[in-house]
């Protein structure tokens, strides 16, 4: 039995009954399918990119040209296009036609404000996308604080939100290529002997471990191995170590099999 027919369904005309029927049929059944196409999370995120820089483009383009048109209502002028210089000089042409004079200082002041009108649409732009990458920004700490929230290990003495409050304070917390949440240290990802990047997870779990918030002494707090920081063989430090999610080759599990073998 398949439990997500719903979710094949949906591409068969008819729904799940539909189809259902033709699974359980013994003749041969064609079905008909939605008009329409598959589209994957990263074709999805392209087309966004794409209208993004669309919109973005279309927007200073629109500007430009209510702002040209303006103009050339406001002087009186009837010049073909939208080329900022061609209405320029039609302006001045029609100012020292009108004057009779060389109008150095109207040509000035229009000039400047060509050029503030200019500045002030540019400045517009900049703090969209500014805004943009603020509203990008929080959403990923969001994410980020999710992610660490459901990595994070029981410990005594601190609430889930507190516990990873001080986590980002110690790591630097991103996400990959893969969407998958990494830590890094001084600017690097954190990784294990092999090179290999070591599970948030892991990580949090050396992080609670080694300031002791697992109970009394950071070794468990009332496992049966450990439970006064003392193991009767290695397998039990083994076990406190899978019971506690704690990956041996990192710095918290060597750190107990270093003090085991020391002590034996």
């Amino acid at each position: 039995m398949i439990e997500n027919l719903n979710e094949l369904a949906k591409f068969v005309k008819g729904g799940a009954d539909v189809l259902q029927k033709a699974l359980e049929s013994d003749d041969k059944v064609s079905l008909e399918f939605i008009d329409g196409r598959f589209v994957t999370d990263g074709d999805l995120d392209a087309m966004k990119d794409t209208v993004r820089k669309d919109a973005k483009t279309e927007g200073q383009t629109i500007g430009y040209d209510f702002a040209m048109k303006d103009l050339k209502k406001d002087f009186g002028i009837e010049v073909e296009g939208k080329d900022r210089k061609v209405i320029s000089e039609a302006i001045k042409s029609k100012i020292v036609h009108e004057s009779g004079v060389k109008p150095s200082e109207k040509i000035t002041e229009l000039e400047t404000s060509l050029s503030n009108l200019r500045t002030k649409y540019d400045q517009d732009i900049t703090t969209k996308d500014s805004e943009l990458n603020t509203y990008k920004s929080k959403i990923k700490d969001i994410s980020i604080m999710s992610e660490l929230q459901r990595n994070a290990p029981d410990i005594k003495g601190l609430n889930i939100n507190q516990f990873s409050v001080l986590a980002k304070m110690e790591y630097d917390f991103d996400f990959d290529d893969n969407n998958t949440l990494i830590a890094k240290k001084n600017g690097h990802i954190v990784k294990d002997k092999m090179e290999k990047n070591i599970p948030v997870k892991n990580i949090l779990t050396d992080y609670a471990t080694q300031n002791g918030w697992f109970g009394d002494n950071g070794r468990g707090g009332d496992n049966e191995s450990g439970s006064n920081g003392e193991f009767n063989s290695i397998n039990d430090v083994y076990k406190h170590m899978e019971q506690n999610n704690i990956d041996p080759g990192s710095p918290a599990g060597e750190k107990l099999l270093n003090e085991f073998n020391t002590e034996n």
